[in-house]
């Protein structure tokens, strides 16, 4: 399909998605997120699409919600109303969180409140050594609403989370990497490269298990270790019966790179 608000390309066996309002630094709106979640929804039916990155045009990544848009008399601001279509909004990033697909973000500039969500929805997170990253909403009374207060906690633990969160503190690249918020911190020119080396890692791996282990991780947070190991077992059922296990096997034998295909 056609999209207004961002740009959705394949190539091979990846796919990018680039936020694509440069004039507004890609502030996000419901047009955004709207867009955000068919294009989810279209790379989840790409079977050959094995790794996702997600990146903005122009200056930065995102400067996160569109406050001129939120502002505006077109949100519901009764309280039913609202906390039904941030319910939509949220399940936009959940989407993301449940595709059984690696998705990188690649950042750059800032990402601000709900683009530094959006990166949190995402596996794995590569930026800028410049880029800016803040949860400001604190700052006009409000509360990150699209799962900051509860991605960020679990990617850097309670007490930085709770600093980022009711501070609105802003940290830059290094200082996200240092503390384990982001996988890699790069300089601006080296960008590109860096998540083209991740995608082009990942892009071998036999895609069931690389899907099916992300939802283990993610589900593991939220289980009792004995419910997770029995969930555990069961998708290593699965997995054990594919083909790309039996090619895996094969390929070790004799000495070859296998060429898994999703089967």
């Amino acid at each position: 399909m056609e999209y207004s608000n961002l740009i959705l390309e394949r190539h091979d066996q990846y796919a990018t998605i680039t936020l694509n309002r440069p004039d507004k630094l890609n502030a996000i709106n419901y047009e955004v997120l709207s867009e955000l979640g068919q294009a989810i929804d279209e790379i989840n039916e790409m079977a050959e699409v094995r790794v996702v990155v997600i990146k903005g045009a122009g200056r930065a990544f995102s400067s996160g919600t569109d406050l001129q848009a939120l502002g505006s008399g077109k949100i519901d601001r009764t309280r039913p109303g609202y906390r039904y279509h941030l319910g939509q909004h949220q399940e936009v990033y959940s989407r993301i969180e449940r595709l059984e697909k690696p998705v990188i973000a690649q950042i750059h500039g800032y990402a601000l409140g709900g683009a530094m969500e959006l990166a949190l929805a995402c596996d794995f997170r590569i930026a800028t050594k410049d880029t800016r990253f803040a949860l400001p909403e604190v700052i006009y009374g409000i509360i990150p609403d699209l799962g900051g207060c509860q991605r960020l906690v679990r990617a850097v633990g309670l007490l930085k989370a709770k600093e980022l969160v009711m501070m609105g503190r802003t940290i830059d690249g290094v200082e996200a990497e240092r503390i384990g918020f982001i996988n890699r911190a790069v300089e601006p020119e080296a960008l590109e490269v860096e998540v083209k080396k991740w995608a082009e890692e990942l892009m071998p791996l036999p895609p069931l298990a690389v899907g099916l282990g992300k939802r283990m991780v993610d589900k593991a947070l939220d289980m009792d270790i004995l419910t997770s190991l029995d969930m555990n077992a069961q998708v290593q059922s699965m997995l054990i019966k594919t083909e790309d296990f039996t090619e895996a096997m094969q390929a070790r034998v004799e000495k070859r790179r296998p060429q898994f295909k999703g089967k």
